[in-house]
């Protein structure tokens, strides 16, 4: 599973992943954090568990979550940790 963290130059992280891992991750975070919400828009989505707000965007096959809040961070390296990233 490939699985890592990229840190923004806001200080956000976002959460990369390969296509393939997106069922694994949607496992993750139901375990730690339970149900997840999308409100999907053309480009991305609004995602939120654990009462807090992601941006989820998968361009070019390329899926990520980015974090919105210092806490969505943190939320997001705890989610890598347990997948092994």
């Amino acid at each position: 599973m490939a699985v890592s963290i990229l840190n923004l130059s806001d200080g956000g992280v976002s959460l990369e992943f390969d296509s393939r891992d997106a069922k694994a991750v949607r496992e993750a975070i139901r375990k730690r954090y339970g149900p997840i919400r999308r409100r999907w828009h053309v480009m991305s989505a609004d995602v939120s568990f654990g009462g807090e707000l992601f941006v989820f965007q998968n361009e070019w096959s390329d899926p990520c979550l980015i974090s919105r809040s210092t806490t969505g961070a943190e939320m997001l390296e705890q989610i890598a940790g347990d997948l092994g990233g």
